[in-house]
């Protein structure tokens, strides 16, 4: 059985507290600029570690640029309405005008450059996830617009992606408070670059019970345990799951998982 650094994630996100209503997100996306869209940007490739990310072949510089393997973007949004107590949001989006873009990263070490053109719609919220393909070395970034949902106090939001280039696809299941019981949350979520399906289902999350829960990824309609850990949802929390890494691959190339909080307070 294939033990997955989720736990480790878990002492991170214990005292880690997502909360935020999808009023206040609201709010601050009601005063952003008018030729705004909204990315969130993710290293999901192992074989490039020192990305740096273009708009219209212009550079734009973010605070944890170059980014290195498993880093995704965040920025802090400020909604200074209340000036005694303005709501203040860190979420993995960055502005970009929106419109017609061509996003292009490029990598010095190793050497390498790839680019993607697409139509960005004001005030929407979308997510790059850059892979390998299955031919390891070679990268790809596969861009989603992200649908993210209303939950309550007692609810959270997830989705969970394939983005390990040598799996095959798999099946999640839940178990509340690491019970013997647990039920299928998602299915056949294929490698997401190959997998036309898996694309049109990442695109939105799924609702959950607030909890402690133990997620165990296998293999497709079997047994067979690809990736296994703990993770807490808080009420009102939007997260992302992501597969990354090799299952045949070592060190911090092998096999694991990446979480992205989408809202907290």
């Amino acid at each position: 059985m294939r033990k997955i650094k989720l736990i480790s994630y878990i002492t991170f996100l214990v005292g880690f507290i997502f909360f935020s209503c999808k009023k206040e997100t609201k709010i601050i996306y009601q005063t952003q600029q008018a030729d705004s869209a909204y990315l969130s940007i993710t290293n999901a490739s192992p074989s490039i570690s020192n990305l740096l990310f273009y708009v219209d072949n212009h550079f734009i510089p973010l605070p944890d640029s170059p980014f290195s393997f498993g880093t995704t973007t965040f920025h802090t949004y400020i909604n200074a309405g209340n000036q005694i107590n303005p709501t203040i949001l860190n979420l993995p989006y960055i502005k970009i005008p929106a419109g017609y873009r061509q996003l292009s990263f490029n990598s010095v070490s190793p050497d390498g450059a790839f680019s993607m053109t697409s139509y960005f719609k004001l005030g929407v919220n979308y997510s790059i996830f850059i892979a390998d393909t299955v031919a390891h070395g070679q990268a790809q970034c596969v861009l989603l617009q992200d649908n993210i949902g209303v939950t309550d106090s007692t609810h959270g939001l997830i989705r969970f992606i394939n983005l390990s280039p040598d799996s095959p696809p798999m099946d999640l299941y839940a178990f509340i408070d690491a019970g013997m019981t647990g039920y299928k949350v998602f299915s056949n979520c294929g490698y997401l670059p190959n997998d036309n399906n898996s694309v049109v289902n990442a695109q939105s999350f799924s609702t959950i019970d607030a909890a402690p829960y133990y997620f165990i990824a296998t293999e497709t309609g079997t047994n067979n345990i690809i990736l296994e850990g703990g993770l807490i949802i808080n009420g009102k929390s939007v997260v992302t799951i992501y597969a990354k890494g090799f299952v045949a691959g070592t060190g911090e190339n092998a096999v694991g998982v990446g979480v992205i909080s989408y809202q907290q307070k």
